[in-house]
Parts: structure tokens; C-alpha cells; sequence
């Protein structure tokens, strides 16, 4: 669940949109004395707020949150300038966005939070299981038919992205920032070619085709229903 605060109706509906395409559940408030009873009462996982609202604003609702959690929040702002940031750092945000920001790099914002998050709090499953795919988080090992199959720091951290959602499509940027490297230094036909790797050694094992490359998107496991197959 993800708690969007944000006194303009239009952020609210491009946010609410864009998280709801990520297959994130999504609560709206109008203003911080709403956004305090809804944390209370729904227990997101992120809070997406903005700073300039009216009283209490973004940076009084941030530092009345902080008092009781540490859930991930990550501060909208119209202006781009270092005091903001420091501010907003300084009441206990995680993160940091000047607007106006694309859908994708909002979704990824998210994502990197709940990740670091669940790190954390020792919340992430230490196996992952997928058709007869079965990745060992913690000793790093994928197995196929219950063959152990060798990969790559990069490939692994790849895959272990899609087999924590199998039916999402994750984008290009979200496979970049799992795997822990530029986009501006990962092409697409590196990506492709990490991709491949990994099908060819699954498929060598006895496992499907996967992953699965979405065009114009990023990729995807597959379906579970396929997995099984």
C-alpha cells in the first residue's frame, strides 16, 4: 500500500495512475492532517508526499511520522534546490523528487524504497520459487529441476527481479537499477544479450524459456501458468 499526499488533484491522479500500473495499491490524501490518519489507519509501505502543501505541510507530517516509524517516505517538491533537499533529509525523508517526474522513474523511486526496506527489516523470502525454478537468496543459487545452474553476479541479481513477480513487466530502468548499474552505460543490446544468457542456461537445464522480453518495455518472467507448463 502506497500513501500518496498532495493538496493538487492532478499530482494525485498522475501518481495514483502511475503506481497503479506498477500493480502498487494506492490511498490519497488531500492534506496532512488526512495523511496522518491514514497512515495510522492503513500502514502503507511508502508515503509519497509533497512538501509545500497547506499546514501542516510535507515536512511537519515527515517529521510527525519519523517520531513513530521508519517507513520509507519520499518527498515532491516544485523547486530543485539544495536547501529543499537538505530539509527534506533532515526531517527523515529517504528520498528526494523535484516535479514535474515520468511514471517510470516514480515507479522505480518506489520500488528501490520497498526493496531497501524489506533488506532491512529481514522481510525478503530467502527462497524464490517459480514453475521449477528455485533461487536461494541467501546463497545465491538457482536451481532448475533441482540442478544447480552457475550465474553471473549481474544474471542472477537480473532474474531474481522478475521471479519476485513473475506476471509483472518490469522496465529496462528497473532491470538496471536491480542489477546495479548506469542506464547510461547499459544498452539495450546489453541487456538483451544478459537476457539471453540466462535463457540459454535455463533452457539447458531443463527449465523454460524465460526470461521473456516485452517490446517497447523492458521483460518479464512469464506467466506461472506457462511456468507449469
Amino acid at each position: 500500500m502506497i500513501l500518496i499526499v498532495d493538496d493538487n488533484e492532478d499530482i494525485r491522479n498522475f501518481v495514483r495512475i502511475a503506481l497503479q500500473t506498477e500493480g502498487y495499491q494506492v490511498v490519497e490524501a488531500i492534506d496532512g492532517k488526512m495523511a496522518l490518519a491514514l497512515f495510522k489507519q492503513s500502514n502503507p509501505s511508502v508515503v509519497i508526499l509533497d512538501v509545500s502543501m497547506g499546514k501542516p505541510d510535507g515536512l511537519e507530517v515527515c517529521r510527525v511520522i519519523r517520531k513513530s516509524s521508519d517507513v520509507p517516505v519520499i518527498m515532491l517538491t516544485n523547486r530543485g534546490d539544495e536547501s529543499d533537499e537538505a530539509m527534506c533529509l533532515a526531517v527523515g525523508a529517504d528520498d528526494y523528487i523535484t516535479k514535474p517526474v515520468t511514471a517510470r522513474i516514480l515507479g522505480l523511486r518506489v520500488a528501490t524504497q520497498i526493496r531497501h526496506r524489506n533488506r532491512q527489516t529481514g522481510k525478503e523470502e530467502l527462497t524464490l520459487r517459480a514453475g521449477n525454478l528455485e533461487m536461494n537468496l541467501d546463497g545465491r543459487e538457482l536451481k532448475v529441476e533441482g540442478k544447480s545452474v552457475a550465474l553471473t553476479r549481474t544474471e542472477f541479481d537480473f532474474l531474481r527481479l522478475l521471479m519476485e513477480q513473475p506476471k509483472r513487466v518490469f522496465t529496462r530502468e528497473q532491470v538496471v537499477e536491480a542489477i546495479g548499474s548506469s542506464f547510461e552505460y547499459s544498452s539495450d543490446k546489453l541487456l538483451d544479450t544478459h537476457a539471453s544468457r540466462i535463457r540459454v542456461k535455463i533452457r539447458d537445464a531443463g527449465g523454460p524459456n524465460v526470461p521473456q522480453a516485452v517490446r517497447g518495455v523492458g521483460y518479464k518472467l512469464m506467466s506461472v501458468e506457462s511456468l507449469k507448463e
